[in-house]
């Protein structure tokens, strides 16, 4: 490997961790534009609640954000990102934590959702943009913010039966803060679906 490959592959690698936390923290600050700007016009999103076009998710996202009360925060916390290049394409795997302040049913929770962000990348016109985004989800935790102000049988009364046990707290408040319920392709670490979104991945990278 020469010097100009390594280094051209570390400003490969640093602006493709850029755009990817710039997606993020856009998300959360509300920076409509400059998150669109993060995808190519023909990429995919697929997360807990929307499945689709980028576009579509950066338009979604602004509604359901313009929805909530606010006291209500959000921040997406990125960690351990691993870029795999290959010539214009590119995998941008990381951790995923989510923290969130919502008002439910009056009250104020405190939410957390782990999971892993698979980025897929393409370089287009000398630029690193997100050709698909997909997120596997690991588990999830809600807890009052003010426990002395949330009854006892609050829980026991909540029907989570319906979305599945390791993120029921996450689909819980999508569906009842933005009335999203969980999408048909949700995808959960450790099941088929996350071994068919890595094999994806694998082919997609190879292809380039």
């Amino acid at each position: 490997m020469t010097e100009n490959f390594r280094n051209q592959a570390v400003i490969d690698k640093f602006e493709i961790i850029e755009v990817s936390s710039i997606s993020l923290r856009c998300r959360d600050s509300g920076d409509w534009d400059r998150l669109a700007d993060c995808f190519h016009p023909d990429a995919k999103v697929s997360i807990s609640w929307f499945s689709g076009n980028a576009r579509d998710f950066v338009e979604q996202s602004r509604k359901m954000m313009s929805g909530h009360p606010p006291a209500d925060r959000q921040n997406h916390i990125m960690g351990n990102p691993c870029v795999t290049l290959k010539g214009n394409r590119a995998v941008c795997e990381y951790y995923l934590i989510l923290h969130q302040r919502r008002t439910i049913d009056g009250y104020e929770f405190d939410l957390q959702t782990w999971s892993t962000c698979l980025d897929l990348f393409e370089r287009r016109d000398g630029a690193w943009r997100i050709a698909k985004r997909t997120l596997i989800y690991e588990k999830d935790r809600m807890d009052p913010h003010n426990p002395s102000e949330v009854p006892a049988s609050y829980f026991a009364r909540i029907d989570l039966s319906r979305y599945p046990a390791a993120l029921r707290y996450h689909c819980y408040r999508n569906e009842r803060s933005s009335g999203r319920p969980p999408s048909a392709n949700l995808v959960l670490k450790g099941t088929p679906e996350e071994r068919a979104t890595r094999k994806e991945a694998t082919e997609w990278l190879a292809a380039g």
